[in-house]
């Protein structure tokens, strides 16, 4: 990736870090909710770890470099680094080929106290609400026990809106082995479910779109049917985020990039205010025209075409700074079709970027795992969604600029 002028012959313990998953050349870091792809030689490194702690002798730069992502711990400690919107891990000439989902996104209920302008999700939701019951969850939890993500994430709807089903959800998620992701807005009793996050070791995705509370608010606004008269989007999400950072539950914010935010003093003002709130991982997603978004009236939304500029500028500024704080940028908007989910029914569906919606896939009775990777391989982009989830470039990750960013609790 890059040589030192010497290389330091030492023999270090060095072990997997707690709940990190592999498959191949790609690791995810629950601590962080993040991809790395891997080249040869650390991907070689990485599997001589497999359940067990070795010493390595001759592989200081790689292993140095993987425990500073959190991928591996070392004793003596290596500090973790920032990685500043890059995901691969030396050199690559083009992403990993997939061909089993790293994500499956998992809705516990339709229901959001909610009303986003942008929500891509709308069509999952709207008619399904009134027929929310039991068999349907059961479905789902079929379905998502069945399906080979490295992670599940939680997701709606709101999960906090219905955290009996969440629970549940987050309980067959983790005794299938995936590492698991609460996708939430805040908006709801968050303290309820620490325990259960901390239990099960999930990373909580927290939504805040901007610093300025009437701005979020505009493009985040409350249901007051369920959302009580004082209270906020902004002010729910802050507070979630407060809660986690001190109950020591992995966290990170993500916002979604509209015409509104699409702001280089805007968006270092959300960095900044996470920061100080204790957040260490941003994910930035440029909003694309699906769900809400693919109307006519939410036209002016959309980014306008200077945004990925404006999105590098504001990784550059953070690197500049050596802030220690990580900041993905998800390639949504340049491969729409790169998700898979599962409906609060339990059917599996996949964007379908022609009509602006979601196509509902049909799933057995049984053989449920070969249907769902068969829908997988066939309706998802498959190099969109290995770029999604690392970051959409292949720019190499440099320790050099790496700033320092809190060791994860094990």
């Amino acid at each position: 990736m890059f040589a030192l002028s010497e290389r330091r012959r030492t023999s270090q313990a060095v072990r997997l870090a707690p709940g990190v998953r592999v498959r191949g050349p790609i690791a995810y870091v629950p601590q962080r909710d993040h991809f790395f792809a891997l080249d040869p030689a650390h991907e070689a490194v990485v599997r001589r770890l497999s359940g067990r702690t070795c010493r390595f002798e001759g592989h200081e730069d790689e292993v140095r470099t993987l425990a500073g992502l959190g991928i591996c711990d070392t004793e003596p400690r290596t500090p973790r680094c920032a990685f500043f919107g890059r995901s691969v891990v030396g050199r690559m000439d083009a992403f990993p080929q997939v061909t089993e989902p790293l994500v499956v996104n998992c809705f516990a209920t339709a229901h959001c106290p909610l009303r986003c302008t942008y929500c891509h999700a709308d069509d999952l939701m709207t008619g399904y609400r009134e027929q929310e019951d039991a068999r349907w969850l059961e479905r789902v939890l079929q379905v998502a026990g069945a399906t080979p993500a490295m992670v599940g994430v939680v997701t709606g709807g709101e999960p906090l809106a219905r955290i009996d089903r969440t629970a549940r959800l987050v309980e067959r998620l983790a005794a299938t082995g995936k590492a698991v992701v609460l996708d939430t807005s805040g908006v709801g009793d968050f303290g309820r479910i620490v325990p259960l996050l901390l239990r099960h070791r999930v990373h909580v995705r927290i939504s805040l779109d901007s610093a300025d509370a009437a701005v979020n608010d505009a493009l985040r606004p409350a249901n007051r049917r369920f959302v009580p008269l004082g209270t906020s989007a902004a002010g729910y999400a802050q507070e979630a985020i407060r809660q986690a950072v001190r109950a020591g539950v992995p966290c990170s914010v993500q916002t979604v990039v509209t015409a509104r935010t699409t702001s280089v003093v805007g968006l270092l003002a959300l960095r900044d205010l996470l920061i100080e709130l204790g957040v260490t991982t941003w994910v930035l997603h440029i909003v694309v025209p699906v769900g809400k978004a693919a109307g006519p009236r939410q036209a002016s939304l959309l980014a306008p075409p200077n945004v990925q500029d404006v999105l590098d500028e504001v990784v550059r500024r953070t690197a500049a700074e050596a802030l220690a704080i990580d900041i993905r940028l998800t390639g949504t908007h340049l491969a729409p079709n790169s998700t898979l989910l599962i409906s609060a029914r339990g059917e599996l569906a996949v964007e379908d970027v022609a009509r602006g919606g979601k196509k509902i896939l049909a799933l057995p009775r049984i053989g449920l795992r070969g249907a769902v990777l068969r829908h997988f391989r066939t309706h998802v982009d498959l190099e969109g969604h290995a770029s999604r989830y690392l970051n959409g470039s292949l720019a190499a990750y440099d320790r050099a600029i790496g700033a320092g960013v809190t060791a994860p609790r094990s």
